[in-house]
């Protein structure tokens, strides 16, 4: 276990979210449409800015005012340094967020087709060893009140959901791909917001709607599918399902969207909102995210995001009932 650095106080943290999981360099370039094998494009724009699912999502929650810190692991390489860079700038704590000083970072490139900004991700995961049991610093963050996973780091995931749940801490999981060893962590999960993607592998042949009830055995007390432009579905344990339209937007990048979504999602639950105007939220961060380059330069803060529900609140009352 990670012990607190000298004269730091271990009584509480203070943090609203601690995150685990995966952080990584991502080099995006917009392209006019995807190349032919073995031919060639010009990137009409680029950006290098950090990325991964749980990082991203806790500079979402940094961004509406939340204190945050992220656990996980970097190389000792020049990506690593600017992981942590990236996020401390945005006022992620990152004193538990160790280096592998003889590996190599998680780095992706991304190619954003520009006409309606669907994009491709090549990914090179880095030779950092993942996080262990012994690694989750437990009792320095025992105040916390939220868990933020996305399933790496397998065996401190399970081993801090574990404690999480004995602590009395809300757990949230970004099932972003569906991979055998996430099946320990699910009972653990008191809120599982999946993709479309995981739902396909892990229950194929079924609806979004027919997943949700798959997969709410596992005891969470909400199971949300995201649809990207479809909206999303969400089952709450009281069996009402209902559904979350996407914002109409101009679309530039849908790089980070679903992280942002997190880290609405996760902000609805510390103002322990009703989870219908949790999912507008959320709904609301990942749009507003969409309209710019990179899965973090259009994260919105608080009266960003207040505005722009209230403009669509304004539009759809012009518009009248459907």
């Amino acid at each position: 276990m990670i012990r607190p650095a000298a004269g730091e106080k271990i009584a509480g943290s203070g943090f609203s979210v601690i995150g685990l999981g995966q952080c990584s360099l991502d080099i995006l370039g917009c392209v006019p449409c995807y190349p032919a094998i073995d031919s060639k494009v010009d990137l009409t724009d680029t950006l290098i800015q950090g990325g991964g699912p749980v990082a991203t999502a806790l500079v979402a929650l940094a961004r509406l005012g939340e204190k945050t810190a992220f656990v996980g692991r970097v190389g000792g390489d020049d990506f690593g340094q600017r992981i942590r860079l990236g996020l401390q700038e945005e006022g992620v704590d990152c004193r538990y967020l160790l280096t592998d000083s003889g590996a190599t970072s998680q780095f992706s490139f991304i190619a954003v087709d520009q006409r309606h900004g669907s994009r491709n991700i090549f990914c090179h995961r880095g030779s950092a060893s993942p996080l262990g049991e012994e690694d989750f610093p437990a009792v320095s963050l025992r105040d916390s009140r939220i868990l933020h996973l996305d399933g790496s780091h397998p065996g401190a995931a399970v081993a801090a959901a574990r404690w999480a749940r004995q602590s009395g801490m809300v757990v949230v999981l970004d099932g972003g791909s569906w991979r055998p060893e996430l099946e320990p962590l699910l009972p653990y999960i008191d809120h599982l917001v999946v993709s479309e993607a995981f739902v396909k592998a892990l229950c194929p042949g079924s609806s979004p709607q027919q997943a949700l009830k798959l997969l709410m055995v596992y005891g969470a007390q909400a199971v949300t599918v995201t649809l990207g432009a479809k909206g999303s579905w969400t089952l709450p344990q009281t069996g009402i399902m209902f559904h979350q339209p996407a914002f109409d937007v101009t679309v530039v990048d849908t790089t980070g969207c679903g992280d942002v979504f997190h880290g609405g999602y996760i902000y609805g639950l510390l103002q322990c909102w009703p989870l219908d105007c949790i999912m507008r939220f959320a709904a609301a961060c990942a749009a507003i995210k969409a309209t710019a380059l990179g899965g973090r330069s259009a994260i919105p803060g608080l009266a960003r995001v207040n505005r722009f529900l209230a403009d669509a609140s304004s539009r759809q009352e012009l518009q009248g009932p459907a």
